[in-house]
């Protein structure tokens, strides 16, 4: 065991050196690795990258659910990525036809079937990103919306989009689409199963989980943007304004003197970027006012934002769009769970109003790559458990809107050039994410409860 732990210690520690000695280098010569904001582009539906990203890479779903002997099982891994292998073998097809399910007369038993697959997303997309997302040319229905695509394992060439909302089902057919590489892949060893049920909130199904679950933390090498390299990417991409700086308490302001603000804390590296431009939205690759976007636009155009900051897109996925604050919010994903912090750690927040105000919220630091750690593992309560612990503090029904697991994301003791994940229920309270463990650490509770 002290062997053990000593190299997981020496590990990290040459891990975190090498991190040190890159970092120096970008400081020395940024010029090295400056961003080049015009390598974004944004013509038609193909929208992509520095590092490669499509559109199709960001909105895949995030959840992948088992149905089998009339159990449900949450599918989690750091090794299997089975959405990846999922999207792997339905780009190699081609859509024969797609065609509204009309015979259906229980949605929710439709999505529980047996031996079947549910890959679930936080909030739904539309059909023209299930092309982009899986290289199909799906013409029909294009701007309908779904948030789960159902896979009968023992059918041939049928997949299925549903939409909790309003329970439509359409089936996709394709020439030939087996699933036996699949289901090899099912049996690997690295793939926890979480036994789950579907509960219904807010028209749309949410999983709960039956029983207490023991998933792993991790240690990630922290990534910290410069924030002189945000200037040119959101605040002089014409290369013409005249930028002022002003340091206030503890956060520094950078704005055009127009229609541009740039709010950095010197304490937690959080970013509000705020413009309300007439020319906020990209058709091909100039800019124009539009009156209104649909709703497949605004997530589209919350894409080139993230786009346009110039941080790495790697693990990040569509997690939800709030349609009172026209807000699209994406997140880093650890085996399959996403990263959720209050200081925007991982993640990005994209608010586009019709009126043409735009705002965002993101850090300047994100995760780098896995570093060894002591593999501690936590064990949570079922969600049944969850909601009765914060009914007994006080909190009332109607104030709780979701509870989900999630990654906390907090500093790691030994090295601040390292993030800890910690494995945590989280509570929507009043639209508001926060950890289970701080609500009910918090004894003045009066705006929840």
């Amino acid at each position: 065991m002290k062997l053990r732990n000593f190299l997981l210690h020496s590990g990290l520690i040459i891990t975190v050196i090498i991190s040190i000695l890159l970092t120096a280098i970008i400081w020395l010569n940024p010029a090295t690795f400056q961003h080049n904001s015009k390598a974004t582009t944004a013509t038609g539906d193909t929208l992509q990258n520095n590092d490669h990203k499509e559109i199709g890479d960001v909105f895949l779903p995030t959840q992948v659910v088992l149905s089998e002997s009339n159990n449900l099982y949450q599918l989690v891994s750091s090794h299997v990525d089975l959405v990846q292998s999922f999207r792997q073998q339905i780009t190699k097809q081609k859509v024969q036809q797609i065609s509204r399910h009309k015979n259906l007369t229980d949605y929710q038993s439709f999505l529980k079937q047996n031996n079947a697959i549910v890959l679930n997303y936080g909030s739904p997309v539309t059909i023209r990103l299930f092309n982009q997302a899986f290289k199909q040319q799906i013409t029909k229905y294009q701007n309908l919306k779904y948030n789960r695509i159902l896979i009968p394992l023992n059918s041939k060439g049928v997949i299925y989009l549903l939409n909790d909302s309003d329970k439509n089902v359409f089936q996709i057919t394709f020439k030939q689409l087996i699933w036996n590489k699949i289901k090899q892949q099912l049996k690997n060893k690295n793939i926890q199963q979480l036994p789950v049920e579907y509960e219904l909130e807010n028209s749309q199904y949410q999983l709960a989980y039956k029983q207490a679950i023991t998933l792993p933390s991790y240690s990630y090498l922290i990534n910290k943007v410069n924030a002189s390299s945000l200037v040119p990417e959101l605040l002089n991409s014409d290369g013409q304004s005249t930028i002022t700086t002003k340091v206030q308490k503890n956060q520094t302001v950078y704005s055009d003197g127009g229609d541009n603000r740039m709010v950095i804390s010197n304490k937690t590296g959080k970013v509000t970027f705020s413009s309300y431009s007439n020319l906020n939205y990209y058709t091909g690759t100039k800019r124009s006012h539009v009156e209104s976007l649909s709703y497949n636009d605004l997530l589209k155009q919350s894409f080139i934002r993230i786009n346009s900051i110039g941080n790495s897109l790697d693990d990040v996925r569509f997690d939800r769009f709030d349609s009172t604050s026209e807000t699209a919010t994406f997140h880093s994903f650890v085996a399959g769970f996403p990263i959720i912090n209050s200081n925007d750690y991982g993640g990005f927040r994209i608010q586009i109003l019709n009126a043409g105000g735009q705002q965002y919220n993101f850090s300047i630091y994100s995760l780098q790559v896995m570093v060894p750690s002591s593999g501690r593992q936590l064990t949570l309560p079922a969600t049944a458990q969850v909601y009765q612990s914060l009914i007994q503090a006080g909190y009332a029904p109607a104030k709780i809107k979701g509870i989900k697991i999630g990654y906390r994301w907090q500093t790691n003791h030994s090295s601040k050039l390292v993030a800890d994940l910690i494995p945590s229920y989280f509570v929507n309270i009043n639209g508001k994410w926060s950890s289970y463990s701080s609500l009910l650490e918090n004894t003045d509770t009066s705006n929840t409860r």
